[in-house]
């Protein structure tokens, strides 16, 4: 089956815009022109050159992401720490503080309680 089979009421509206070819004014077409003149000069400008050199910081601001990506690296490295210097308590139940302590490096060891060296 084709399709002028299917609709039959269709064919003669094609044919009409067939035969009436829409084509552009020549004020619009002067008006799409001179845009394009003006973009073409745009683009053909050297860009600005920037006196300011960047500094470490602010490459590694922009490699990372911005502040979204910097905001969720500095969360992450404060749980970590958190993570990291506090004790088990809800697992520890008193009378086995020993099994779960292990001391990989004693001579690496954080004094948080502000004692003597």
């Amino acid at each position: 089956m084709s399709d002028k089979d299917d609709m039959p009421g269709l064919e003669v509206f094609f044919d009409a815009a067939r035969r009436h070819a829409a084509e552009p004014s020549a004020a619009l077409m002067a008006r799409i022109d001179e845009d394009a003149q003006a973009v073409q000069a745009l683009a053909q400008r050297p860009a600005p050159q920037s006196t300011r050199r960047s500094t470490l910081s602010s490459q590694l601001y922009r490699l990372l992401g911005g502040w979204p990506a910097m905001t969720g690296l500095a969360t992450a490295a404060v749980a970590g720490v958190w993570l990291g210097i506090s004790l088990p308590e809800g697992i520890l139940d008193g009378t086995s503080d020993a099994a779960y302590l292990v001391d990989v490096a004693p001579e690496l060891a954080f004094d948080l309680a502000g004692g003597d060296f």
